[in-house]
């Protein structure tokens, strides 16, 4: 059982819209990942979070198509736009590259680099892929780096239900204060 009263954005089309632009907006240009929204939805509802975890991949496939096209037809355009993204680096591009030359677009599902954003390979991945095998690889890619933090958060949501319908605030604050002291420890350590 949710509490849909609080935080409302998260359930209903209002949310599946943050969820779809969030992936996209992450698979292109944005730096902060999707899982933030989804590990808050998860968190309230788990249910309800898997509607949201379909529309992150949908708007993932969508950025990563962009950008499959855009690196296809003027691949050094689109990698230098890659490359302004904050904490993205041309040795990630490289990593990459050389892992696509190596293994294929299938990489990324079966041994992705840890913390080289999914841009990377994508803009990166009509040079190594049919567009349909590069979306199947993708979907499958981004689904299995979703499920741990989305099960996680679902199941803390499980486990602390009473406090966080009684404190939602407070659950929230948790929440951000989780994901803040992650991605202050990645940036740190990238």
């Amino acid at each position: 059982m949710s509490d849909r009263s609080y935080p409302k954005l998260l359930f209903g089309r209002t949310g599946l819209w943050i969820a779809f632009l969030w992936g996209a907006a992450e698979a292109t240009l944005f730096f902060v990942v999707p899982d933030v929204f989804l590990t808050l939805v998860a968190l309230f509802s788990f249910r309800d979070s898997a509607k949201t975890l379909a529309a992150i991949l949908a708007g993932a496939l969508l950025g990563g198509s962009v950008l499959y096209v855009a690196g296809e037809r003027a691949p050094e355009s689109a990698r230098s736009v890659v490359l302004r993204v904050p904490f993205v680096s041309a040795s990630m591009v490289a990593k990459t590259r050389q892992d696509l030359e190596q293994a294929g677009i299938w990489i990324m599902v079966t041994k992705p680099r840890p913390g080289i954003p999914y841009k990377v390979y994508a803009v990166q991945a009509g040079r190594y892929s049919r567009f349909s095998t590069f979306l199947l690889a993708s979907a499958l890619a981004r689904v299995e780096r979703f499920a741990p933090f989305w099960i996680v958060a679902g199941l803390a949501g499980l486990i602390f239900r009473r406090t966080v319908v009684l404190y939602p605030r407070r659950a929230v604050a948790v929440h951000a204060a989780l994901w803040i002291a992650g991605y202050a420890w990645y940036w740190i350590t990238i």
